[in-house]
């Protein structure tokens, strides 16, 4: 159909869409918080005014958190197209033409250009807000998903 999805399936809500990314962040942050906290990575927050972390180690810290994901959800989403936020709100990603998405496309297209484009002075920044912006167009499909050939439905 021309609006991005087949009659057969019931597009995800954008607020179950977003819980399942809050859920997914806080499964990370468990692991990844504290590993920040012992290597250094927030030390530059208390001083005034708080200073970033260099961006090798941004880049070290997104590439462990990266594999981190991938680790916790490559089965899941390999097997049904959902990360474990998705299967507690009972969404998951496939196609646009509703056949599962391939585990590569979910996790490299989807997820990793994504995380790694926002790392790119100015254009990064830029480009994730679109990404974000365009959920609230007709289609419900952010950038991520329109590259990637993929939407989020209501799981059956």
């Amino acid at each position: 159909m021309e609006d991005g999805h087949s009659p057969t399936s019931l597009l995800a809500s954008r607020w179950s869409r977003l819980g399942a990314a809050i859920i997914d962040s806080l499964i990370l942050s468990v692991v990844m918080l504290p590993l920040a906290y012992f290597t250094g990575g927030l030390d530059g927050l208390a001083q005034t005014p708080p200073v970033e972390a260099p961006l090798e180690y941004q880049a070290i810290m997104a590439i462990l958190g990266f594999g981190l994901y991938c680790a916790i959800n490559w089965k899941s989403l390999s097997q049904t197209g959902q990360t474990i936020g998705k299967k507690i709100l009972k969404i998951k990603v496939v196609y646009i033409d509703d056949t599962q998405a391939s585990v590569q496309d979910l996790v490299f297209k989807r997820y990793a250009l994504m995380v790694f484009v926002g790392y790119i002075p100015w254009v990064g920044g830029v480009i994730s807000i679109i990404n974000i912006l365009m959920i609230f167009g007709k289609q419900k499909r952010p950038l991520h998903d329109r590259i990637a050939n993929t939407k989020v439905v209501v799981s059956q």
